[in-house]
């Protein structure tokens, strides 16, 4: 049982409509294949589906231990399963005597295929399902959990409320009985009922792919690609990652349909070939497998079998023709230097907004002039900019948005490369190094002329110690109005008096000598603002420049060009 079924439980009994979703949209495609598997009807295992999460809505408040939530779900749709056949005593009809309407309706459209080998192999199912009927409903329940949904032992355990090794003796105990029709069982739902099987396969070259990997370098892998594989888009492609195997080469991708990574994986190739899988089931496996046994992954079909000694576990995967394919780098990309890049993101990056509305602020702007390239973070009361080196891009002239989140995926996808390429391809920017390529859907609008907010010729200069500054505001902001957090600077030649905003004489305040200044002003502040354009300086001393108590002020580091933040002032009572 996972904690975040318990979050989301809390979140059901406190009013969260969607957190009973996302509990539904887990929980609801095992709940109808065991009704399925009971009832032997589509469209009535749909209605006991939802017959069965209205009930969980209902007495969710009266389940005592959230840990149990998995046994308790599978209990109430059990007993819907069981009073509906005491009901109607239904018997199974042939396919052929059922009315041809009713098989066509949309729902079970999905199961029974026009073309004749599908046909086909839904009647050769048929069979298979009179052979599980044999088994006793114990047994029956974690085969068809393990082999048609695909789910692990421990994904059994957790559901059904039982041991693992009871679910592992159920599971021998079930191919114990079926082993004198394996072949039928086998060829229609590729169980394997024991090892023979499995060498038998080998021999006639059934296999598809063939890889070994080391647990740590697949787990650090899957680790990023899921960072984006998990994103919202609704189709089932973001929630995979595709795993192509050519040559000695392993590679990894994943996306959102607006972020993309392509990574190389250390591995051993002893078959070619490719596959989609689920993102976070595989990782779950691999974070779940011992750090010192190699993990062996083979495909076969639409399945995938990763094991390793006596571990082993079978996922579900999709052909790899339904991932859509990532852009390539062109013949000509420019490169940087990798710390330069994460450089201009971190001192920019926290600048932008995040907030929806402002969609063409929702990334990072790279404005590119002959002789630098400008990195522009803003949001309505804030704008950090950065300069780089001019970025040569081939037939590119015209500045583009990165969008906040790819942003994110590069500075933790080229954290320690040395150099980073870059290419534009129509709408999408790519960046890569020796083992990765990212690549992201630009946003398509147009930036503000943030050039315009900076004052032309500021009044007003000081100079003072970055530390010593962030040390005195941080002080001052538990005593800070929380609706309007904003400190008051009163500066004069000499300091800066820093205190809560209001006029109270007695109210906590700070003083700090500047190293110098041009003049006197009184001016407020976001205290959360002021305080990330102070972290993000990075130098020891730094200027404010000022123009008039209600004009943006700016801060730029001392002695170091190529890095400017401005602030919005925030009004001060009289």
């Amino acid at each position: 049982m996972r904690n975040d079924d318990i979050v989301l439980i809390q979140r059901v009994l406190s009013g969260d409509a969607i957190a009973f979703e996302h509990l539904v949209r887990k929980y609801q495609k095992r709940v109808h294949t065991l009704a399925w598997r009971k009832i032997r009807d589509f469209h009535v295992a749909e209605d006991i589906t939802q017959e069965t999460f209205l009930q969980v809505y209902q007495k969710l408040e009266t389940l005592e231990d959230p840990t149990r939530f998995p046994r308790w779900l599978y209990v109430i749709a059990d007993r819907l399963c069981i009073a509906w056949l005491r009901k109607n005593q239904r018997h199974i009809e042939p396919l052929e005597d059922a009315d041809i309407t009713e098989v066509e309706t949309e729902a079970y459209s999905r199961y029974v295929a026009s073309e004749y080998a599908k046909t086909f192999a839904e009647a050769r199912r048929d069979v298979v399902e009179e052979l599980l009927a044999k088994l006793k409903e114990g047994n029956r329940t974690v085969i068809t959990l393990h082999y048609l949904e695909g789910m692990t032992y421990a994904e059994i355990s957790s559901f059904l409320g039982v041991s693992e090794n009871t679910i592992k003796s159920r599971l021998r105990r079930a191919r114990q009985q079926l082993k004198k029709y394996k072949f039928m069982v086998q060829e229609a739902l590729d169980i394997t009922i024991d090892r023979e099987h499995r060498s038998r396969k080998h021999l006639n070259g059934d296999f598809g792919m063939r890889l070994t990997f080391q647990r740590d370098e697949l787990l650090c892998s899957l680790q990023v690609l899921q960072s984006i594989a998990s994103g919202q888009d609704t189709s089932p492609i973001p929630a995979n990652v595709l795993i192509h195997a050519e040559g000695s080469t392993i590679e990894c991708m994943a996306t959102d349909m607006e972020i993309g990574i392509r990574m190389k994986i250390e591995g051993t190739v002893k078959e070619e070939g490719a596959i989609v899988v689920s993102a976070e089931k595989l990782e779950d496996i691999v974070k779940a497998w011992p750090a010192e046994k190699p993990i062996d992954f083979t495909t076969t079909d639409d399945r995938v079998e990763i094991t390793g000694q006596e571990d082993v576990y079978r996922i579900i995967g999709l052909p790899d023709k339904e991932f859509p394919q990532l852009p390539s780098f062109g013949e000509e990309a420019f490169a940087i230097d990798g710390e330069t890049l994460r450089s201009v993101l971190y001192k920019t990056e926290f600048a932008a907004s995040t907030e929806k509305k402002r969609r063409f602020l929702n990334g990072l702007y790279f404005n590119l002039f002959e002789d630098r390239t400008e990195v522009v973070g803003c949001d309505a009361k804030q704008i950090a900019i950065a300069h780089c080196e001019p970025f040569k891009l081939s037939g590119e002239s015209d500045g583009f948005i990165v969008p906040l989140k790819a942003v994110k995926e590069i500075e933790r996808s080229f954290a320690n490369s040395p150099e980073v390429k870059i290419s534009r391809v129509e709408d999408e920017i790519l960046f890569a190094d020796e083992h990765a390529t990212l690549t992201a859907r630009l946003i398509d609008a147009e930036y503000p002329k943030y050039e315009k907010l900076f004052p032309e010729s500021p009044e007003i200069r000081i100079v003072v110690q970055k530390e010593p500054m962030l040390c005195a505001i941080q002080r001052i902001s538990p005593f800070l109005d929380k609706k309007c957090p904003a400190v008051c600077l009163e500066i004069d030649e000499q300091q800066i008096r820093m205190s809560p905003r209001g006029s109270d004489p007695d109210v906590k305040h700070e003083t700090l000598a500047v190293e110098s200044s041009t003049g006197s002003i009184r001016i407020g502040f976001d205290t959360r603002l002021l305080i990330e354009i102070l972290t993000h300086i990075e130098t020891e001393s730094l200027m404010m420049e000022f123009s008039g108590e209600l004009e943006p002020a700016t801060v730029t580091p001392l002695g170091k060009e190529g890095h400017i933040c401005l602030i919005m002032p925030m009004l001060l009572e009289s």
